[in-house]
C-alpha cells in the first residue's frame, strides 16, 4: 500500500485535471488568435485570365528564374508535382534549360516544341531584389519577395494567364516550406481561374 498525502483533500485530483483542461483550452485559443493575426503569407496583388481561353493545358513546360539553382528546382519539382496531382503533364526546365531564359520568347518556343508543351509557365523576380539561398537552411531575417507568374499557350501564341505576388519571408522558418507554400497558393489562384 502506498503512502497517502496528509494534505490531499478529497475532489482535488478532479480540480487539477480541470485546471489542465483549462489551461490547454486556453493556450490553444491563444494560438488560434496569434495565426489570424499573422500577416498572409503570399498576397496576390494582381491576377488576370484570358476568358477566352477555355482549354485546359495538357503539358505544361514549369520555368523559373529563381538565381539560385536549389531554390529553381525547388519551385519547378514542386509545381510540377501538383500538374500532375490534377492530371496535367508537366516538365521541368533545369534539365533542358541550365540558364532560364524567360525574357526570349523565340528560345522559350523553342524549348516548349522540343518538350511537346503545349503551354508554358515562367515564374521570375519583379524586381532586382536578392533572392535568399536555401543552402543555408533556416532564414534570419524578414523580408518580402515580389514575383510574377505568366501562363503561354503554345497554340495560339499568346499569354492567357499572369499574376503578380508578395510573399513575406518568415523569420526562422526554412525557405524550402515557404516555396512549397507559394506553389499550393499560386495553383489554387490558377484553379480558381479555372487554368488548371
Amino acid at each position: 500500500m502506498g503512502l497517502r498525502n496528509p494534505f490531499r483533500r478529497k475532489g482535488d485530483s478532479e480540480k487539477m485535471r480541470a485546471l489542465t483542461i483549462s489551461s490547454q483550452i486556453a493556450a490553444f485559443v491563444t494560438l488560434l488568435f496569434f495565426i489570424a493575426c499573422m500577416p498572409p503569407t503570399n498576397k496576390f496583388s494582381s491576377v488576370w485570365k484570358d476568358e477566352t481561353y477555355q482549354e485546359r493545358p495538357k503539358k505544361v513546360l514549369v520555368i523559373s528564374a529563381f538565381k539560385f539553382p536549389a531554390n529553381r528546382k525547388l519551385f519547378e519539382d514542386d509545381f510540377v508535382e501538383v500538374l500532375k496531382d490534377r492530371g496535367i503533364d508537366a516538365v521541368v526546365s533545369y534539365n533542358v534549360m541550365p540558364n532560364p531564359v524567360v525574357n526570349d520568347q523565340d528560345a522559350i518556343a523553342h524549348q516548349a516544341y522540343a518538350v511537346g508543351a503545349d503551354a508554358v509557365l515562367v515564374n521570375s523576380p519583379l524586381d532586382d531584389q536578392d533572392e535568399l539561398d536555401i543552402s543555408g537552411g533556416i532564414l534570419f531575417g524578414e523580408s518580402y519577395l515580389h514575383s510574377r507568374t505568366y501562363v503561354y499557350d503554345m497554340k495560339t501564341n499568346r499569354m492567357v494567364f499572369g499574376a503578380t505576388s508578395e510573399s513575406w519571408i518568415q523569420k526562422n522558418k526554412p525557405y524550402t516550406d515557404q516555396i512549397k507554400s507559394y506553389v499550393r497558393e499560386l495553383s489554387k489562384v490558377m484553379s480558381k481561374n479555372r487554368l488548371i
